[in-house]
């Protein structure tokens, strides 16, 4: 049995590994502007934190750090996973047909081995893509939905925050002017959509913003023309829409995706995700059972 469970959990993270690295966002470059991940310099934004210690600049600090490593660790725990996983599935191939008997133990400890340190980094893994999935905004994809933006590291003009009609603003009777939807005076990033927005439909290429001759989207899109930062405050002045007084109750942006490249993004990281959760579950199983095994007594129990 413990032989036959090695083998088990060791063909079950080859294969989750596998599956892993034909989903893995920054591996197959899904993630728009994730190939200069690596290569950030971390030490800028750390030298102008220590000269201006803002908030903003806090969190392009740890915006970098979370990136470069998340960058790092999706390459290094997926590649040490899938060699590591295919070395304990052959091993567990031979100890299933008992052809290495006299190497129990060093299978055993290889094993443990591979479990410990498979568990380890694909954890951390989880942890810092799981952060950056649900938190940080976006750095690109369809390019539409967007605002321009100099402070960094928020230059790569991340997707606008829609709800689920596609609005970014409502019309306030009280001030006359229109309101941000997302808008909060304590955090300047929420009016930006995160990674795991994009799946939503709003996002993606739907029917009735294209074909449906409703008037709140053929008379109450905005196109920007005259600004680049109309939601950086939490209403318009007068000079930022042209809808200002008009009867649109909300406002909607004037181009919407035409593809769904923003659910394909989202399908294959959230996939990632839940596969290497699958991985250190296995891991666990490995590292057990190669103790076990390290432990027989040869008689194959």
């Amino acid at each position: 049995m413990k032989k036959t469970l090695f083998l088990v959990f060791s063909g079950a993270i080859l294969i989750f590994t596998i599956i892993s690295i034909c989903c893995a966002p920054i591996i197959n470059g899904d993630i728009i502007g994730a190939s200069d991940w690596k290569t950030k310099n971390c030490k800028y934004y750390e030298d102008v934190y220590k000269s201006d210690k803002t908030d903003a600049n806090k969190k392009a600090k740890n915006l970098c750090n979370r990136q470069k490593a998340m960058y790092g660790l999706e390459y290094s725990s997926l590649i040490i996973d899938v060699v590591l996983g295919f070395i304990c599935t052959i091993l567990g191939l031979l100890h299933f047909f008992d052809v290495a008997k006299p190497f129990e133990k060093i299978s055993g400890i290889i094993g443990l081995s591979t479990g410990i340190i498979g568990f380890i980094l694909t954890l951390v893994y989880i942890c810092y893509s799981g952060y950056i999935f649900t938190n940080d905004t976006t750095d690109g994809f369809d390019n539409t939905y967007r605002f321009s933006s100099s402070s960094p590291p928020y230059n790569s003009l991340p997707l606008i925050k829609l709800d689920k009609e596609g609005a970014f603003a409502e019309w306030d009777d009280s001030k006359g002017q229109y309101k941000c939807i997302f808008y909060k005076s304590n955090k300047p990033n929420s009016i930006y959509a995160t990674y795991s927005d994009l799946g939503k439909k709003q996002y993606n290429y739907e029917k009735k913003r294209h074909y449906d001759k409703d008037d709140k989207y053929t008379k109450c899109e905005e196109t920007f023309a005259s600004s680049t930062s109309i939601c950086l405050n939490e209403y318009f002045s007068s000079s930022d829409s042209t809808h200002i007084g008009s009867n649109c109750k909300y406002l909607y942006f004037s181009n919407s995706p035409t593809g769904v490249g923003n659910k394909y993004v989202f399908d294959r990281w959230v996939s990632t995700i839940i596969f290497s959760c699958f991985i250190a579950a296995c891991c666990i199983g490995l590292a057990i059972f190669g103790f076990l095994l390290f432990k027989s007594d040869g008689s194959g129990l």
